[in-house]
C-alpha cells in the first residue's frame, strides 16, 4: 500500500514546486490582467489536489510500468527537454515538427504518417500563433545566417 501512495506524493511535490515558480513571476496588473502566473497557477492547483488524493486514498494493485515503456517515457522526455533547446536554433517549425514526429513514432505512427502529420501540426500552430494571434515565435538562428 505505501508504493501506491508513491505516485501522490511525486504529483504533490510538482504541484508544489510549479506553483512556487510562478510565484516568481513578476508582471504588471495593468499589463496584463491574467499574466503569465495564470497556467502555472492552474496546472499547480490540479497537481496538488490530485498528489493529495492519490496519496490519502491510493488504489490497491499498482501495476508500475513495464521497461519498454520506461523507456519510452525516458525518450520522451528528453525530446520535451531537448526542445526549449532546439527553438533558438531551429526555429519554431523545425523544433516543433521534430518534438512531434519523435512523438508519433515512439507511440506507433509509421514515420510516412507521423513527419507529415507533425510538419503539418507545427505549420497550423505557426499560423495560429503569428498570424491569428499575434505572437512571435523564434524563427531560429540557422536561418539567419
Amino acid at each position: 500500500m505505501r508504493r501506491a501512495r508513491f505516485p501522490g506524493v511525486v504529483l504533490f511535490a510538482a504541484g508544489a514546486a510549479i506553483g512556487l515558480e510562478a510565484s516568481t513571476f513578476d508582471v504588471s496588473f495593468l499589463t496584463d490582467p491574467i499574466g503569465p502566473k495564470a497556467l502555472p497557477y492552474v496546472v499547480a492547483v490540479v497537481l496538488l489536489l490530485a498528489g493529495v488524493h492519490t496519496a490519502l486514498r491510493p488504489r490497491g494493485g499498482v501495476a508500475w510500468p513495464t521497461r519498454g515503456v520506461v523507456a519510452k517515457l525516458a525518450a520522451a522526455t528528453a525530446a520535451f527537454l531537448v526542445y526549449p533547446l532546439a527553438l533558438p536554433v531551429l526555429g519554431f517549425v523545425l523544433s516543433t515538427t521534430l518534438v512531434v514526429a519523435t512523438l508519433s513514432h515512439l507511440y506507433g505512427a509509421a514515420a510516412r504518417h507521423g513527419l507529415p502529420a507533425a510538419a503539418a501540426l507545427s505549420a497550423g500552430l505557426w499560423l495560429l500563433f503569428v498570424r491569428v494571434l499575434a505572437l512571435p515565435l523564434p524563427i531560429g538562428s540557422l536561418w539567419l545566417r
